[in-house]
């Protein structure tokens, strides 16, 4: 699945269309002026030509085209391409002047990904980025792109990076843009959750694919990224057109348990928010839809009253959970991970009934 950006390094050469004019007309033997004298034009106005003070304009190519038999559209390319050139010069300039950007990406990671070309030279790095990114300048990347993470309140002292993150956010753009969905449907969607909440115990080989099946027949697209160095999010969610939700997953910590809560957490931001705002797990607990999304995801996994009368048992062994686990229909890692972080046991308490994920090349 292609997912890189167009982009080309820059020439360094442009040549005026004046030099060409030159050229043709020495090798014709026609002086200037001659020239001039067909196009009624004054010879200092070929003359400028030649020497790049003037541009070839349209009008200018018909009279050169009528002069010299050289189609017009031959002439107006040249002075494009020239223009072009010098205009592509001088964004090379600008890509120059942000080299010191680069140090805001895990730029070696994106490379050895091959989300980007390994260019040696820093500005064509920049140029390469920015067209990954989507933007003209890393000026115009920070007032727009980062407004979402913004809104989770990354704190100065967060070991989370705003460039890592849009650049994983970014990727599951393209990728959750690359696949095909039906129109949302609410209930499709909810009919989806419900039928994945049965894979828990599956290995990720078998419930992959039929997870994104399902949830692109209701109209979203799930896809999986691997976090990048400081991203900092298990999961996010956002819709990439008003038909198409998107719920990006990392796999971050490996731990299954986290990853389904991740997962239901998302499931939770598209069927409440249908808004383009990007919901990301794992930055912010501080917001209203975040706890909401929390809620949703803890009681969709286990449900509340079935998991209140198992807390007040305070059975905590593993044949008590793993019997919980059976009655739920639920994987028993989960209670684990669930009694871990609600400090009911110790995080080193029936580890072995955990599982992790891991990413295996395709």
């Amino acid at each position: 699945m292609a997912t890189k950006r167009y982009f080309r390094p820059v020439s360094d050469l442009a040549i005026h269309p004046g030099e060409l004019l030159e050229e043709e007309i020495e090798f014709r033997g026609m002086p200037q002026r001659e020239l001039a004298n067909r196009m009624g034009r004054p010879p200092q106005t070929i003359n400028e030509i030649i020497k790049g003070k003037k541009r070839i304009t349209p009008h200018t190519a018909v009279e050169l085209e009528n002069a010299l038999g050289i189609p017009a559209h031959i002439w107006t390319g040249a002075q494009s391409t020239y223009d072009f050139t010098l205009a592509r010069l001088k964004e090379r300039e600008n890509w120059n002047n942000q080299v010191d950007r680069l140090a805001q990406f895990p730029i070696k990671e994106i490379e050895k990904r091959g989300w980007i070309e390994p260019y040696k030279d820093k500005a064509d790095k920049v140029g390469a980025l920015l067209a990954f990114l989507g933007y003209a300048s890393f000026d115009a990347w920070s007032n727009q792109e980062v407004e979402p993470v913004i809104g989770f309140r990354i704190s100065e002292n967060s070991k989370v990076s705003k460039g890592a993150l849009s650049v994983w956010l970014r990727k599951g753009e393209f990728e959750g843009g690359a696949m095909e969905t039906a129109e949302y449907n609410e209930q499709a969607f909810r009919n989806a959750i419900t039928q994945i909440r049965a894979m828990t115990s599956d290995d990720p080989s078998s419930f992959i694919p039929r997870m994104t099946h399902i949830c692109a027949d209701a109209g979203v697209a799930v896809v999986f990224v691997p976090e990048l160095p400081k991203s900092g999010a298990n999961g996010a969610a956002r819709w990439l057109t008003p038909n198409k939700g998107l719920i990006q997953m990392s796999l971050k910590w490996k731990w299954h348990d986290i990853f389904w809560f991740s997962f239901f957490h998302e499931c939770r931001h598209i069927l409440s928010h249908k808004v383009r705002k990007v919901y990301i797990d794992g930055i912010d607990k501080d917001v209203d839809e975040e706890a909401d999304a929390d809620s949703f995801a803890a009681d969709m996994l286990i449900p509340p009253t079935k998991w209140q009368e198992f807390v007040d048992s305070r059975r905590y062994d593993r044949v008590a959970v793993m019997d919980f686990a059976a009655q739920v229909e639920i994987d028993p890692g989960i209670v684990v991970g669930r009694m871990q972080r609600e400090e009911l046991i110790l995080y080193n308490r029936l580890t072995g009934l955990k599982k992790r994920y891991e990413w295996t090349q395709p």
